[in-house]
């Protein structure tokens, strides 16, 4: 077919941002097609879709420079550099930001030309690295990345398409959830004969994000300001007080009740300070006068209560999701992790595990969580219990030493590592798998608390899905230096 030229070109003034010189000022043009009205930009074709709908069509691969916002460019060594510093350091959009505009933006360069580069602000890193993370899992699933070209803003942009790539990661979706190596498979002989044991550790580290009001909800929030998602909205409309079925009046979050009132007015109180201060200094002064002894530690009216009096309960504030949940082999892989909202339940454990593992050929031999004794016996009995049955559960050596009772024979029956023979070797006094990866694994991931405590679920699951694949990246490359041997397994031998 006879190629068709390309016209209408449309140039403006835009800033790149590179990794060794700086931000400076460049031009950036595109061009139209004739025949279809597509416009092409530096990543991207405008086309418009069946739906009559515009989309951005990114064209296949990594890009070399990556343009997140129509003035901003940036360099795809820097792209690399931000995710290495967020994984590595832990560092939120606003430090990263600041770390380049201190450290790399080559702020003596003289400005020759009316156009100054902006300086980065975190909204440019936080749309930054959901792009170019969303660009890498296409790139790498051989796949087109497609965004609706009319949005309000560049991270509702995105949402669709991390919304789609968080369903992708919920199906054991991590790439190295068939991982193995020598730290975490090991082989033995029996009676000749040589076979194997593989491992994986579970364990819950207390990190979330905004979530319904309502116990167990996993419906999603419209802002992370709102305390019920839409389903459940109407209960805004009732008392905040467990139990207590009146509507509220307005301007107020509980009924008519003095009592339910005095409670919601000392909620309140005790997060201003200077009401706080001065209830204080009210009370000391009547000390002074009367030579009676003040209660100091808390608002007026607000005292505590006698054991014979009823506790009310109330939550006025937001709800958070109660912990994230980790399965991490004993070289320091995460193969999976999952949110759980009200808490961290036997039924809970035992359906996350059945997600992770869907086969018995998944399943590890040996399972680390300090709960097992308990799972075990939670298990036992139900038909669940057939998928668990060539597991070993088992108590990891920190928490069965600190936190299980002597006298429980249950557990030091079932669960005690030294049941195991396989787990000790008693000619070098070493265990066999390191049952306490996912504690470290959750001390590292704890400090992300601060960044994701306030995101909505699509970009909490996105963020939280990707740096836990770069830290994997780091730690597969770690063990291939140390001759480990990492590997994937064939995905359909354990799903047979």
């Amino acid at each position: 077919s006879q190629q068709v030229p390309l016209y209408d070109p449309q140039r403006y003034i835009a800033a790149l941002y590179t990794l060794n010189k700086g931000a400076y000022p460049i031009a950036t043009t595109s061009l139209k097609c004739r025949a279809c009205n597509t416009r092409y930009y530096i990543n991207y074709a405008r086309q418009q879709g069946s739906d009559q709908t515009w989309y951005r069509l990114y064209y296949q691969g990594m890009p070399t420079i990556l343009q997140s916002e129509k003035h901003l460019f940036f360099e795809e060594k820097l792209c690399q550099v931000f995710r290495s510093y967020t994984v590595l350091s832990h560092a939120s959009a606003s430090a990263t930001a600041q770390f380049y505009h201190n450290t790399l933006a080559n702020n003596d360069i003289p400005n020759t030309g009316s156009y100054t580069p902006p300086l980065l602000r975190s909204e440019y890193v936080s749309d930054l690295f959901d792009l170019y993370s969303l660009l890498l899992h296409h790139s790498e699933q051989g796949t087109q990345l497609a965004l609706p070209d009319s949005a309000g803003s560049q991270s509702e942009r995105l949402m669709a398409a991390m919304l789609t790539r968080n369903h992708f990661m919920a199906a054991n979706g991590q790439e190295q959830w068939a991982h193995s190596c020598q730290g975490c498979r090991k082989f033995f002989d029996r009676e000749g004969e040589q076979y194997m044991l593989s491992c994986a550790v579970t364990d819950g580290v207390a990190i979330g994000r905004p979530c319904c009001a309502v116990h167990n909800c996993t419906n999603p929030l419209s802002t992370n300001r709102t305390r019920y998602c839409l389903p459940h909205s109407t209960m805004e409309t009732i008392c905040a007080v467990e139990g207590c079925q009146a509507p509220v009046e307005p301007g107020y979050k509980t009924c008519t009740s003095s009592q339910h009132r005095q409670l919601e007015e000392n909620y309140y109180a005790a997060g201003q300070s200077a009401l706080l201060l001065r209830d204080r200094l009210e009370r000391a002064r009547s000390y002074s006068r009367e030579g009676d002894t003040p209660d100091l530690g808390l608002p007026s009216g607000s005292r505590r209560a006698r054991k014979t009096d009823t506790v009310l309960k109330a939550r006025f504030g937001r709800r958070s999701t109660h912990n994230e949940q980790l399965v991490v082999r004993p070289c320091g892989i995460i193969i999976a992790r999952g949110t759980f909202y009200g808490a961290e339940s036997l039924s809970s454990v035992a359906e996350f595990l059945c997600g992770v593992f869907p086969t018995q050929n998944s399943m590890p031999n040996v399972l680390f969580y300090d709960n097992n004794c308990r799972l075990h016996q939670y298990l036992a009995g139900r038909p669940i219990q057939q998928h668990f049955s060539q597991t070993a559960l088992v108590v990891d050596v920190f928490h069965f030493k600190n936190h299980h009772s002597t006298k429980d024979i249950y557990c030091t029956t079932h669960c005690n590592p030294m049941a195991f023979p396989q787990l000790y070797n008693p000619e070098t006094k070493r265990w066999t798998f390191n049952s306490s990866a996912c504690e470290q694994a959750n001390a590292w991931l704890n400090n992300f608390h601060g960044i994701v405590r306030e995101m909505l679920p699509v970009r909490y699951e996105f963020f939280l899905d990707e740096v836990i694949k770069a830290r994997n990246r780091f730690l597969v490359e770690e063990l291939r230096r140390n001759k480990q041997t990492p590997y994937l397994i064939d995905r359909q031998l354990l799903l047979q």
